[in-house]
């Protein structure tokens, strides 16, 4: 199943979902750029722009966050940079407009933060971690708090048809990919990939639940099936 959009309409237009996803293009093209420059695979060159968890304490606070700002929008893989983007444009509007537009723009990198402290505090060896999922986890578990039952539209290739799922559904299967995917699965016994997204979706979740004191989550809308 492809997902595609979320069921129901709304006149928001989600104006930092689609510069992220400009900016994390860019930063594609870039890697694309210095990998042909260096004659070198990205996981090699990593450890010069990426984040290192053993680096924590050892380095100036700012290098850190550079390193840190950076890897939000680094991919390893163009299969991982494509899912990413689906999962930016289908899941990050509707949490964009629950923040605000600079709101979610901090809301973005603060929950890929997340993700990366999680890591340097739960792993002891060194490990360049590449924060893209963490932020993308951070989006996801903010929908999984204001929309869990929320409607999405999927294409089904093998039925050649469409149809609609609970977004909890896709939250679920984006969470299972990533950590079946990486590096091994999570029998492999490094699990490295895996706490930066834990620790974005975790961080995404408090954060909607604090604001949500704030601010009231958007209502449930029994009717959003006759808007598709």
């Amino acid at each position: 199943m492809i997902p595609y959009r979320v069921v129901g309409k709304t006149s928001f237009r989600a104006y930092t979902s689609f510069a992220l996803i400009l900016v994390t293009f860019a930063f594609f093209l870039w890697e694309i750029l210095i990998t042909s420059q260096a004659g070198q695979p990205i996981e090699e060159l990593l450890p010069q722009y990426a984040f290192r968890t053993c680096e924590v304490g050892e380095q100036p606070v700012l290098h850190m966050l550079g390193d840190g700002l950076r890897s939000l929008f680094m991919h390893t893989t163009f299969l991982a940079f494509a899912t990413n983007m689906l999962f930016l444009w289908i899941f990050a509007p509707r949490v964009e407009e629950f923040f605000g537009h600079r709101p979610f723009a901090v809301f973005y990198v603060v929950g890929g933060f997340g993700g990366l402290a999680l890591s340097a505090l739960m792993l002891r060896e060194c490990h360049v971690v590449v924060g893209s999922n963490a932020a993308m986890a951070a989006v996801l578990g903010a929908f999984f708090f204001l929309s869990p039952l929320k409607l999405v539209d999927a294409f089904v290739p093998v039925l050649n048809r469409t149809m609609a799922l609970p977004a909890i559904v896709f939250i679920i299967a984006y969470l299972a990919i990533a950590v079946f995917s990486s590096q091994g699965g999570p029998l492999s016994g490094n699990l490295a990939p895996y706490w930066d997204e834990v620790g974005g979706f975790v961080t995404g979740f408090l954060i909607a639940f604090v604001a949500n004191f704030f601010k009231s989550a958007p209502p449930g809308d029994p009717f959003e099936y006759l808007d598709r």
